[in-house]
């Protein structure tokens, strides 16, 4: 993960990935419409926009410069899995992607993304914020103890389970991660709504962390 911030234009999606909520994964060219300029998803694997935990199915995008060193080089990818070409999980995964596709799911992501944004400005202004960033309805608020200098809150003070804990009291559930700057350090919040998130569930959130914003760095 470190190699990977040692290059700003390149996008680690190892962790996380969010197909769906930042880009619709029933198209063919998924990375490149996930790459911005200067930034560049290099490996994807996707899981949960498949199947979305209904069965066990996942598959890895990669882009084409990696295909090309395979090409390159000895022209073979040997691999195998236990479990790959599964019937039912196949079948589990071509029903959600049917679904998703029928009821039109994907073409909400980037309005509901965007309202969802617009919902959060007051948050993006809090003296502890140091940025509201993300695609479509994927979204991550950071926290840092000064918002000028982007200085982190000592590690032991766990901010972002802090932050958890008190959106759960405003009905509203997050991610909580340390480690955005350095691996150990820094403190953000994950947001993966719904592609159903309404307008006013949008405000909910917002609402709920500004709420705990207040509550957690009231002292």
């Amino acid at each position: 993960r470190n190699q990977f911030r040692d290059h700003p234009g390149i996008m680690d999606y190892t962790e996380k990935p969010e197909y769906g909520r930042v880009v619709d994964i029933c198209t063919r060219d998924s990375l490149r419409e996930l790459a911005t300029p200067g930034l560049l998803a290099i490996l994807s694997p996707i899981a949960v926009g498949f199947a979305f935990g209904y069965a066990p199915l996942g598959a890895v995008l990669v882009s084409a410069r990696v295909v090309e060193a395979f090409e390159h080089g000895s022209g073979a990818f040997v691999h195998g899995f236990t479990y790959q070409a599964h019937p039912v999980s196949a079948a589990a995964g071509n029903a959600v992607l049917d679904y998703l596709e029928a009821h039109k799911l994907f073409d909400r992501v980037n309005a509901a993304g965007q309202e969802l944004r617009c919902a959060l400005p007051l948050l993006q202004s809090h003296p502890n914020v140091g940025e509201v960033r993300g695609l479509g309805l994927l979204l991550s608020v950071e926290f840092v103890k000064n918002k000028a200098t982007r200085q982190t809150f000592p590690r032991e003070q766990n901010i972002a389970e802090k932050i958890r804990q008190a959106c759960l009291e405003e009905g509203v559930l997050t991610y909580p991660t340390q480690g955005c700057v350095d691996g150990l350090r820094g403190d953000h919040i994950l947001l993966a709504p719904p592609f159903t998130i309404s307008t006013a569930e949008c405000s909910l959130i917002a609402r709920a962390l500004l709420a705990a914003a207040a509550r957690v760095f009231s002292s």
